[in-house]
């Protein structure tokens, strides 16, 4: 008897749906309407499961697959794919984090006809969706006594400053500086992050993502975080178009209450 496995199955044109599946090869094999072939990913944990010969059958065209920064296609996914989490070598549910990870991704870069594009884009322009001013709030809580005394503040700077400078996606979106606040045993980090999104509520949900993804690194500096607030403000169109990319930070500012 075989196990069930949660998965997102992205069918062509249409939003991504969960669906429970048998983790047998001829359960998967009908998913996607043929031999599998799988795409993983160890940064996440995951694997995109696709027809292998999907550009042979010429299947109608599904989704970009994009790199690990969730910005740039590499491909076009052909016919219906499934995502899977990932556990050594075999399939496994995906987690309510993962789900929600890759239900805003592709979910909102449908290929926008399931025929050959041959004179027209094949991914919905970012530049015809609206642009975002999303303001965050990152509220840690220091579980060591130690990391909450005015000395260890710059260390704790500087440990978070690095995080978002080495994760490319954090990297390339913030805008500006981060601004630190510290009460006693809590810190508060805020910034400003740049999104192209359908909407508030997907802007909102892909910063608080971001956060997620690199919430076990932030974490090991002994804190915890305990909330994150994202506010999204669509910029008018003329000052959107205008805005140049940003500079990686230095250190943030500090304030101390």
């Amino acid at each position: 008897m075989s196990d069930k496995i949660k998965v997102l199955v992205v069918e062509p044109m249409k939003p991504c749906r969960v669906q429970e599946i048998s983790d047998t090869l001829d359960a998967m094999r009908q998913i996607v309407g043929g031999d599998i072939e799988a795409v993983t990913s160890i940064r996440y944990a995951s694997a995109i499961v696709c027809n292998e010969n999907g550009k042979i059958l010429d299947l109608p065209y599904n989704r970009p697959l994009l790199d690990e920064s969730g910005l740039l296609p590499l491909d076009i996914l052909r016919g219906t794919f499934f995502i899977a989490g990932m556990s050594g070598e075999h399939f496994v549910s995906l987690t309510d984090e993962q789900i929600q990870r890759y239900k805003t991704l592709y979910d909102n870069v449908m290929v926008l006809t399931s025929e050959r594009p041959e004179n027209q884009a094949e991914i919905a322009p970012e530049a015809a969706m609206p642009d975002f001013a999303v303001s965050c709030q990152i509220t840690f809580h220091m579980i060591c006594e130690d990391k909450a005394s005015p000395a260890s503040y710059d260390a704790f700077i500087s440990h978070v400053t690095g995080i978002f400078n080495r994760d490319d996606t954090l990297a390339e979106r913030t805008v500006g500086d981060l601004d630190f606040t510290f009460r006693g045993r809590r810190a508060e980090v805020r910034y400003t992050f740049a999104r192209q999104d359908k909407d508030e509520a997907s802007a909102e949900m892909f910063s608080k993502q971001c956060v997620l993804d690199v919430q076990d690194a932030l974490e090991g500096y002994g804190c915890r975080i305990e909330k994150i607030d994202c506010i999204a403000e669509e910029l008018e169109k003329d000052l959107s178009r205008g805005r140049e990319p940003q500079e990686k930070r230095k250190k943030g500012t500090h304030h101390e209450r």
